[in-house]
């Protein structure tokens, strides 16, 4: 759960501090009063992009705090402690700071963290119920972890399929060109051939060189290092004795304990310099030979690179290409043949996977039609029916991002009418409930701590918007939900009520929030009821809303 924010410097905020507790909290406030800001701030402790924009003029950075308490097990599993703070601090340039406590992590970790916290439905996420394409995504969340898991073996599948497929398509257009210059590709692939090129042999020969060229003075310091150590005045037996001697008192002081380790320790380590600079000065050779060998080696070397303006390494990679071109020359269709069994083995097995997909995705099906209808119901839609109709998948077929389907949400709304495609037949209002609805069931199913609103109440009123309130305080019974809202319903179920509005503060207007008390919330829910003018009637049905 969030337990404070903080927000400093942040777009019309100047330095709030705002404490959360479990259960449902309501934030209420007139247009432009903020309340988007301060979504916007906690959207960048769940992962957004930063944005210069957002700090406070005059101000030279923004930070954003967050202090959060998790379950013990989801601490195990991210490795960090139960209760702990986010920070992202952004400055004029663009660049942010991203800290868990006081140590800095990535961008990816943070959401990888605050994505096991919970989630934040922003007002426009309702507008993916408009594209098909996202429909799968629902689907996948109903089993998460699982989906990720076989989704991350499918891509990499993909991926290779992908590339053998561009190969392909390489060779195509590469037939008349290569056929064009053989003879040109004949002469290079020969004299690369000549100098039996190995891969790093440049570096390795560089160091060789270079040891024989300090030849002399190398064998001079290794000298000098085996008298030292093989002299009178250097005695590496009397620093044994005292290790032995302090190895009989270590136990009596701690300061003998160290001491003796420290010594114990030099002790073995000056023994095998000794003898690893003993064996270097007798493996120490100088072969005149070998060395003009590698010299002549190095020349021939620096030559070629310098013709094709490669290094050895790449020379290597040109010459397989050569080769390739070659043989794509003198037997095309042998070549053509054996790139497309290599495509078509990579298309088979990004299938197997791609189906095995598909398979779980429709065992996946009868849950979530399930889930779905159960919590319509309880959103005033339960005359509803709903089903996910799944393309045929076959052999052969499109290998899609995500996946091998293409699915399309059935849904009817009144009773006696036909299945439509959910974007086409659902209101403003019932998109709105259909989101609320796969929210959370996602929520739940993850195991998620927090859930954050932004108006995904839109479009409702009356009854209906009492029955999404009922809702929304059955979920915060387990998960701590944050719910920017325009309905008094809303706001009266509220355990918490929070009022965002602007205030002049030293010529700047400035976004405030306070937590509102018993009189407070009769009258923000009365002037929710109202039009211009807060009405006696009005006063009197907010009482009756917040005492239900």
């Amino acid at each position: 759960m969030l337990k404070q924010l903080d927000v400093k410097n942040f777009a019309l905020i100047d330095d709030l501090e705002i404490n959360f507790k479990e259960g449902l909290t309501a934030l209420t406030g007139e247009t432009g009063s903020g309340k988007s800001i301060l979504l916007e701030s906690l959207s960048l402790l769940f992962g957004k992009r930063s944005d210069a924009e957002f700090i406070r003029f005059g101000s030279k950075k923004a930070i954003v705090k967050g202090t959060f308490e998790i379950p013990l097990s989801l601490s195990k599993a991210l490795d960090i402690p139960n209760v702990f703070d986010l920070t992202r601090e952004i400055d004029e340039s663009g660049r942010h700071l991203i800290k868990l406590n006081q140590d800095s992590i990535t961008l990816s970790k943070l959401r990888n963290i605050t994505s096991k916290i919970g989630l934040i439905h922003a007002q426009n996420d309702t507008f993916l119920l408009m594209d098909k394409d996202t429909y799968i995504e629902f689907i996948d969340q109903i089993d998460k972890d699982h989906m990720d898991k076989l989704m991350e073996s499918y891509l990499l599948k993909r991926s290779i399929y992908i590339e053998k497929l561009k190969h392909l398509e390489s060779i195509k257009h590469k037939r008349k060109e290569t056929e064009e210059r053989m003879e040109f590709l004949k002469i290079q692939v020969q004299e690369l051939s000549s100098y039996q090129l190995k891969e790093n042999e440049k570096e390795t020969l560089e160091e060789a060189v270079d040891k024989l060229k300090n030849f002399d003075h190398i064998k001079q310091s290794l000298e000098l290092s085996n008298q030292i150590f093989k002299s009178e005045i250097f005695q590496v037996d009397e620093l044994y004795q005292v290790v032995k001697a302090l190895e009989k008192i270590k136990s009596y002081d701690k300061t003998y304990e160290d001491v003796y380790r420290i010594l114990e320790e030099s002790y073995y380590n000056l023994e095998d310099a000794s003898k690893t600079l003993s064996r270097a000065l007798d493996d120490l050779d100088f072969d005149s030979q070998t060395f003009n060998q590698y010299q002549e080696r190095l020349f021939e070397l620096s030559k070629i690179e310098i013709k094709y303006g490669k290094t050895t390494n790449e020379l290597i990679r040109y010459l397989n290409e050569l080769n390739e071109e070659l043989a794509l020359s003198s037997d095309y269709e042998g070549y053509m043949k054996s790139s497309q069994e290599a495509l078509k083995k990579a298309y088979d097995e990004a299938f197997e996977i791609g189906f095995k997909i598909h398979e779980k995705r429709f065992k996946l099906k009868t849950t979530f039609e399930k889930e779905i209808l159960d919590k319509l119901k309880h959103l005033d839609l339960d005359k509803s029916k709903f089903e996910i109709q799944f393309e045929p998948v076959k052999n052969g077929q499109d290998l899609y991002e995500n996946g091998l389907d293409q699915v399309e949400f059935m849904i009817s709304l009144n009773e006696g009418e036909p299945l439509k495609p959910l974007a086409k037949v659902a209101s403003g209002g019932e998109k709105a409930r259909f989101m609320f609805a796969l929210k959370t069931i996602f929520a739940t199913k993850s195991d998620l701590s927090l859930v954050v609103f932004d108006e995904i109440d839109i479009g409702i009123s009356g009854k209906t918007a009492t029955k999404m309130a009922n809702q929304m305080v059955e979920l915060s019974k387990n998960i701590q939900t944050l719910v920017i809202t325009h309905l008094p319903q809303v706001a009266a179920k509220a355990n918490y009520h929070y009022q965002i509005y602007k205030e002049k503060i030293h010529d700047r207007m400035q976004t405030m929030i306070k937590v509102l008390t018993d009189e407070e919330r009769i009258l923000s829910i009365a002037s929710m009821l109202s039009d211009d003018e807060v009405s006696h009637y009005a006063i009197e049905q907010a009482k009756a809303l917040l005492h239900k």
